[in-house]
C-alpha cells in the first residue's frame, strides 16, 4: 500500500483522475484515525471469532425491531439485514466506503481533533461480490459489495462496503491494509490536520457538508455548528 500525502482537494482529485482513464470502480474511505481497516464486530479483539455472536444479533434484530424494519428490506436476506443494522450502528462485519471521492474527504476531515487524518482509495473491480443471494456468513474471501437498500443516507453517501471475514487459518479478521489480496489495491492519503479546515471549506464550495452527507435534521444541526464554530 503506497502513502501520499495531500495538500488540497483539486491535488486529491488530480492523482485519482487517472482512473477515470483506465475505468474500473474505486472506492473511498475518509477516517480520522490511520489504517486499522477493519469491520466494526472486530475492532475490540480481531481474533474473537463473532460469527455465532453476529447470527444472534441478526436473529434478534428481527425479533425486537419486526415493526420498525422498512418495507423495502428483505427481511430473510441475511445481507440485507446486515446493510440495515450497519446503518444504524449495529457492530457488523461490514466496513464502509463511498464512490464518492469528496464524501470522504468530508468524512476523513470532519473529526474536531488536530490530528492528521486519511483518505484510502480501493480498487474495486476484482473483489466485488455477484450476487448478495447467498449467507455473508460462509463467504471464503473478503469482498466489496454494493447494497440494494434505498435507504437515503446510503443513497446521498454513494454507500458501498467490504465484507470482511474471521480467516480459520490466521485465527482472526485481517485488516485490509494487511490483507494480501487487498493490500495492493489500497492507497493510503495523508491530510495535515493544520489543513482540515481548509478542505472542509473548498468542500462546502462544493456543496459537500453535514447537510449532504446526512439529508436529515441531523445534517441541518451538524452544518450550523460548522458555520457558527468552524467544527462540526
Amino acid at each position: 500500500m503506497d502513502t501520499i500525502p495531500i495538500k488540497d482537494v483539486p491535488e486529491f482529485l488530480e492523482r485519482i483522475s487517472i482512473y477515470d482513464l483506465v475505468g474500473g470502480t474505486l472506492l473511498f474511505r475518509g477516517q480520522s484515525k490511520r489504517g486499522n481497516l477493519l469491520p466494526g464486530i472486530a475492532r475490540k479483539d480481531p481474533k474473537a471469532n463473532t460469527t455465532n455472536v453476529e447470527k444472534s444479533m441478526l436473529a434478534d434484530l428481527r425479533k425486537h425491531g419486526l415493526t420498525m424494519i422498512p418495507s423495502y428490506v428483505d427481511f430473510e436476506n441475511d445481507w440485507d439485514m446486515l446493510v440495515l443494522a450497519q446503518h444504524f450502528g449495529m457492530k457488523t462485519r461490514l466496513l464502509d466506503w463511498t464512490s464518492n471521492a469528496l464524501a470522504a474527504i468530508w468524512f476523513a476531515c470532519s473529526s474536531k481533533d488536530t490530528d492528521d487524518c486519511y483518505v484510502y482509495t480501493l480498487e474495486a473491480d476484482l473483489l466485488m461480490l455477484a450476487s448478495l443471494k447467498g449467507s455473508p456468513f460462509s463467504q471464503k474471501k473478503t469482498k466489496v459489495i454494493n447494497p440494494s437498500l434505498s435507504n437515503d443516507r446510503i443513497i446521498a453517501q454513494s454507500g458501498y462496503f467490504t465484507a470482511h471475514r474471521f480467516s480459520e487459518k490466521s485465527g482472526k479478521f485481517v485488516a485490509l491494509e494487511k490483507n494480501p489480496e487487498v493490500k495492493e489495491r489500497l492507497t493510503e492519503y495523508v491530510i495535515s490536520g493544520k489543513d482540515k479546515v481548509d478542505f472542509l471549506m473548498t468542500l462546502e464550495r462544493c456543496g459537500v457538508t453535514s447537510k449532504s452527507i446526512y439529508p436529515d435534521i441531523e445534517g441541518v444541526c451538524r452544518f450550523l455548528n460548522w458555520r457558527a464554530q468552524g467544527s462540526y
